[in-house]
């Protein structure tokens, strides 16, 4: 725009309008599409079908640039609604996701009967990870002893010190169908009154707690260590609805195994959807959805 306040084009030069309303730009690229249009017959009458191809791709593109600025279509010389254009983008469109043309990710049926299947595997899997969590008899408020590093009451630094763990919480959201173990927060029990317990808080699956238990109590014995006083709360209980999940309350974990972000292979479907197998297999069987998948 000039001091005066009067717009020029930045194509033409002329005053009065702008380069998107440019009627010098609007015949040039119609220009284009004809000349590309008529090089491409004109190769292909002569045998030249790889330069054919190549004018007809820079005619579709001047097409696509005169469509967009008139709302008119070359090819036909007819007026196109906003709705008809729309349809015919949508045709070239190619899926972030199933990689499949004619629509985008955020409608993808693809991606909608996978996240179903994975909302009821993960419904499965939580059933089978609480059973199987509650018969190792350790719950909130539990306090267990391991081995860990660590100065002993004498100062001196040993790689097989006792130390007693209070679980301190279960993160439930973090059990989904591709995370099957319950995970845990716990942290040396004489440093529950200290201000920064972050600094003394470690995070296990459970079983892997256990085990690490089992092993520390067997080395004890071994050693003739005096144990320390452990205390077992045998019940998990988990918040409402959490056995029962909705693709709501997996919005987290939907977001991490169906990501919309990172590169062009991370955001594509994954290869146990395309062609699944065991539980996955077997879900889709029970929902009724075995036409929509290679099973």
């Amino acid at each position: 725009m000039s001091y005066n306040g009067t717009v020029t084009c930045s194509h033409c030069y002329q005053r009065g309008h702008n380069k998107r309303k440019c009627p010098s730009l609007t015949e040039d690229i119609k220009g284009k599409y004809d000349g590309n249009s008529r090089m491409a017959v004109q190769e292909r009458e002569n045998g030249n079908e790889n330069d054919a191809e190549w004018y007809d791709t820079r005619a579709e593109h001047y097409r696509q640039l005169y469509l967009k600025r008139t709302k008119i279509d070359l090819a036909t010389g007819e007026k196109v609604t906003n709705k008809a254009a729309k349809a015919a983008r949508m045709k070239k469109m190619t899926c972030g996701y199933c990689q499949e043309r004619g629509h985008t990710r955020r409608v993808c049926q693809h991606a909608q009967r996978d996240k179903q299947i994975f909302v009821e595997e993960t419904r499965r899997m939580r059933i089978a990870a609480l059973e199987s969590a509650r018969n190792l008899g350790i719950g909130l408020g539990s306090m267990i002893p391991i081995r860990s590093n660590g100065y002993d009451v004498s100062g001196e630094w040993r790689r097989d010190i006792l130390t007693l763990r209070y679980v301190q919480s279960v993160l439930w959201d973090e059990c989904h169908a591709n995370r099957t173990s319950l995970i845990v927060k716990h942290i040396d029990a004489r440093k529950l009154g200290a201000a920064n317990q972050s600094a003394y808080t470690s995070r296990d699956q459970l079983t892997k707690l256990v085990q690490a238990n089992d092993t520390a109590l067997r080395y004890a014995a071994a050693e003739g260590q005096d144990l320390p006083i452990s205390s077992l709360i045998p019940t998990l209980d988990p918040p409402k609805g959490w056995l029962q999940p909705t693709e709501q309350s997996l919005k987290v974990a939907i977001k991490q195994v169906f990501p919309t972000t990172g590169s062009k292979h991370a955001k594509q479907r994954d290869y146990d959807f395309v062609y699944p197998s065991g539980i996955t297999k077997e879900i889709i069987k029970d929902l009724g959805l075995s036409e929509y998948y290679s099973t």
